[in-house]
């Protein structure tokens, strides 16, 4: 089946492809979920060469006024308004003539402009001018059977709840269904999509945040698990954790493409030894993505020189990538996808985020918490990439802690530090507590952390 673009890449994907060409689809939510911009971006996405785009409006908004808004999107582009993109009007013929003039009036705009695509905005506007609920059906099917015949892709706008999408006769007409909906939440409001229905696409369930900037509409699908289930190659090397004596511990080092959890309390030295695993990779040519929920990248860099290394030329180099997001701001489906988008592009070897707790704080929902850190820790693994987590855990004595929410489960190697109390100093501890499929000693040890950088002895 061939597919048109909608303009947003992570769309075309959950859409397994695009939207199907000479589909009817539903673009459906309540007024201000963002209908109007993302039916408009992939309105210019398709308007190029030859092709024309074709916008409806009925009722709902005047022209100038929808035009007036949306050229304050980077995607509108004046040159191709009324070239390539045709604004025309229903609504007065409409109101004033009936249907029947209306679709005479849509089959003389098919013939004048041979249209790629014809948006309407919206069919809310003719169910309630068309009150006989089967004298609509016959009207959508007809409008529907001479656009698809035209070859055109329909995009049907309607400002309809859930609730209404179950028993509108027009979702059992359309090919497709693109649901838009928000979440008033204290600090901000989220945005989801969902795709109910598309006719000959496998497509992807479930919602997907979205966001409106100023370059329009933004999606980031959800973690798909199914996504998981792929071979996974053997990988017998190991690599070094940046500290000589704790690869010793870890019989040989780290496993390549397994996850490790750091976890302790605050100031055990989780990041220092997240440091030493990311600096050890740099100098072997390794390309680095560190993700900071904590720290700014300035105090990132600061932190590289205790360890007695200016690591800016190895960001000028691009071996060293610092992402920095504050919790306060943090939406966890955008961040996973940020984070995976990032290592793909660069090619990175070793992914390093300091720490999960605070996507624990980002999330009120534990059990999905969970599922997201076993998500993208698998995802990175079934790709060869290492990865290093720290987790902050206020009781490093009571082992059972080590269980909350089932983080320790995500992880193929764990390591433990602790504070112990040694006369009037406080001394750091270390143990390596498990490693799947490998021998390692679980022998306490003492950390170091001096100006000479991490040792253990």
């Amino acid at each position: 089946m061939d597919r048109i673009s909608t303009g947003i890449l992570a769309l075309d994907k959950i859409l397994g492809g695009g939207l199907p060409q000479g589909s009817t689809i539903l673009l459906v939510g309540r007024p201000g979920t963002g209908k109007t911009i993302l039916a408009h971006q992939m309105m210019f996405e398709n308007a190029e060469k030859d092709d024309k785009v074709l916008y409806l409006t009925t009722l709902s908004e005047p022209q100038f006024k929808i035009m007036k808004f949306q050229q304050e999107f980077s995607f509108f582009d004046l040159d191709k308004v009324q070239s390539n993109v045709i604004y025309r009007d229903l609504g007065s013929v409409l109101r004033k003539q009936g249907t029947t003039q209306t679709i005479n009036l849509i089959d003389n705009y098919l013939k004048e402009y041979q249209p790629k695509m014809v948006i309407i905005d919206t069919i809310k506007t003719f169910a309630d001018i068309i009150p006989d609920s089967m004298e609509f059906r016959e009207f959508v099917i007809d409008l529907s059977t001479r656009f698809t015949t035209w070859g055109c892709t329909t995009i049907l706008l309607g400002e309809y709840s859930e609730e209404d999408i179950e028993i509108r006769s027009e979702s059992a007409i359309a090919d497709g269904i693109i649901y838009l909906y928000g979440t008033e939440e204290k600090r901000q409001q989220k945005r989801y999509l969902r795709v109910l229905k598309m006719r000959g696409t496998n497509h992807s369930n479930g919602e997907a945040v979205f966001k409106i900037s100023d370059d329009g509409v933004s999606v980031y699908p959800r973690l798909n698990f199914m996504e998981m289930k792929q071979e996974f190659t053997h990988y017998s090397e190991r690599v070094s954790t940046g500290v000589s004596n704790l690869d010793v511990l870890m019989g040989g080092g780290i496993p390549k493409a397994s996850t490790t959890l750091i976890t302790g309390p605050s100031g055990s030295g989780k990041t220092m030894l997240a440091l030493s695993f990311a600096l050890q990779g740099l100098k072997a040519g390794s390309k680095i993505v560190y993700v900071s929920l904590e720290e700014n990248p300035l105090q990132i860099i600061n932190n590289f020189l205790q360890l007695g290394q200016d690591i800016k030329p190895y960001i000028d180099q691009g071996l060293l990538h610092i992402v920095y997001v504050s919790p306060i701001e943090l939406d966890l489906d955008e961040h996973v996808y940020r984070i995976q988008e990032l290592v793909r592009e660069v090619g990175a070897q070793r992914l390093i985020v300091d720490s999960i707790s605070s996507f624990e704080i980002g999330m009120s929902d534990k059990v999905r918490y969970t599922d997201y850190i076993w998500g993208l820790t698998d995802y990175f693994k079934s790709h060869g990439i290492s990865v290093l987590l720290t987790h902050e855990m206020r009781d490093s004595s009571a082992l059972s802690a080590l269980t909350k929410h089932g983080i320790s489960f995500v992880a193929d190697n764990l390591v433990l530090l602790a504070f112990k109390e040694d006369g009037i100093h406080l001394k750091r501890y270390l143990r390596v507590v498990k490693m799947r499929g490998s021998r390692h000693s679980a022998e306490l040890k003492e950390l170091i952390i001096d100006e000479l950088g991490v040792s253990i002895r």
